[in-house]
């Protein structure tokens, strides 16, 4: 087999090592158990920073990223304080939810490359929780595995991802419909 150049290599190398994996094999991520907690946040504060990437923007995190370890805490307490629901109670209701569908991203939806909160099907299940109905598709000859999953916005919404690859990698198929329709924490 000759190669015209070191992409077609690099692409051979990424097909067989893909191929060699075992089925099911997924990225894993470390999450203990005071995920997302303040003191997890101050000692892992690039993390957590980056752990909000669906609930504000990357201007915000990049001035986070500058901040003096002094200041940690209280940005962080004050950020998730503004997004309080219900501010009155001492749990912060988003912040829970937000770092438990984070969690159940992280154990059910990664692939052999991304971390589950950062998959396509992770994004949606942290954004927008829960769908109201889930209905899988698997692989027929030569086609490749679909899901697709049914949430109630102002108007019933379908959302469809596609396994392209065949190992777990799925991709939104329709990302305008969950933007335009959805979004728990604005940005």
């Amino acid at each position: 087999m000759r190669w015209s150049n070191g992409k077609g290599v690099l692409a051979a190398v990424a097909i067989m090592l893909i191929a060699a994996m075992p089925a099911g094999a997924v990225k894993k991520m470390e999450m203990p158990n005071n995920f997302g907690g303040d003191d997890w946040a101050v000692s892992h504060w690039e993390d957590a920073v980056g752990y909000l990437k669906y609930v504000t923007s990357d201007d915000v995190r990049k001035e986070m990223l500058k901040l003096p370890e002094n200041e940690r805490l209280a940005t962080w307490q004050d950020f998730w304080k503004a997004k309080d629901p219900e501010k009155k109670k001492p749990d912060n209701v988003f912040r829970t939810a937000y770092f438990a569908r984070i969690r159940y991203a992280n154990d059910n939806f990664g692939s052999i490359l991304l971390a589950g909160w950062l998959t396509d099907r992770g994004d949606t299940w942290i954004r927008l929780g829960e769908p109201r109905t889930l209905d899988r598709y698997p692989m027929r000859s030569g086609g490749r595995n679909l899901e697709v999953w049914n949430y109630w916005a102002p108007r019933d919404i379908y959302l469809v991802f596609l396994d392209r690859t065949g190992v777990g990698d799925y991709d939104l198929l329709n990302y305008t419909d969950m933007i335009d329709e959805v979004y728990i924490g604005g940005r």
